[in-house]
């Protein structure tokens, strides 16, 4: 609106305030899109924790099974760690003694070994080596199974006595009937008169 002396005639004060209610909207939606465009992420929310394992340490431990009137197997061990929730014991510098009669014993030792206390499978690992009268077996791992009492040790087995001495794989003891095999037979040595054979 022009005055006739050729000014603009003011704008009223009511279009000014409604001018600025429009800019104030606007004003904080922009500033809105700077902060979210240049701030940040949030971190992701901290990962949950693992299910700590009920484990209880024991110093040294002791076991025999006995059944029927029998004794079966004692073991004892320098360190062990019940795993509550795995059913199982881990053990550490075990020594073991097999029953397979009253004149018939093997006894067993080996770095570590783990006994699920469910099935009563006894695990071996680390320089297992079994004695028996003259003969000494070195593995790197055997497993008692109770159900048939075998001992098994599928890796490479040397069997030594005096005289001789077997290389092989894959060896059964029968602990109840008294029995050794040998599933896969590499070399033998005979010992003569100081004398070594190899046939």
């Amino acid at each position: 609106m022009m005055n006739l002396d050729g000014g603009r005639q003011p704008v009223p004060r009511r279009r000014r305030s409604r001018q600025w209610l429009w800019a104030g909207p606007l004003l904080l939606a922009g500033v809105a899109l700077v902060v979210w465009l240049v701030w940040p992420p949030p971190p992701p929310p901290p990962k949950p924790a693992p299910t700590a394992e009920h484990k209880a340490r024991m110093e040294t431990l002791a076991l025999t099974e006995v059944q029927e009137g029998d004794k079966r197997w004692t073991l004892e061990a320098q360190n062990a760690e019940f795993l509550k929730d795995q059913d199982q014991i881990r053990i550490t510098g075990v020594k073991v003694q097999f029953f397979g009669g009253p004149d018939k014993m093997i006894s067993v030792k080996a770095a570590e070994g783990l006994i699920n206390t469910k099935t009563r499978v006894l695990t071996l690992k680390g320089d297992v080596e079994m004695v028996s009268g003259d003969l000494r077996i070195t593995t790197s791992s055997a497993t008692y199974q109770p159900a048939g009492r075998l001992l098994l040790a599928p890796e490479e087995v040397n069997l030594e006595e005096p005289r001789m001495k077997v290389q092989g794989k894959g060896l059964k003891v029968e602990l109840a009937e008294k029995k050794l095999v040998l599933a896969q037979h590499r070399l033998t040595q005979i010992k003569v008169q100081g004398m070594e054979f190899k046939p």
